[in-house]
């Protein structure tokens, strides 16, 4: 089980590492509509962070 938690927050580490142009661009090459949906929900997560970060500075 601990393994298991381990490779969930390296997954996170490395969502952490994509920006939103380099989610939208593994969604246009997503083979799927899962994989689609996949990466757009990453994006939007990714835009929500920011907004976040900018709505604390005003």
């Amino acid at each position: 089980m601990m393994e298991k938690i381990n490779q969930q927050n390296n997954l996170y580490e490395q969502f952490l590492r994509y920006s939103y142009n380099d989610l939208t661009e593994l969604f246009k090459k997503a083979k799927t509509k899962e994989e689609q949906d996949f990466y757009i929900t990453l994006s939007d997560l990714v835009l929500q962070k920011e907004q976040e970060r900018v709505i604390g500075k005003k």
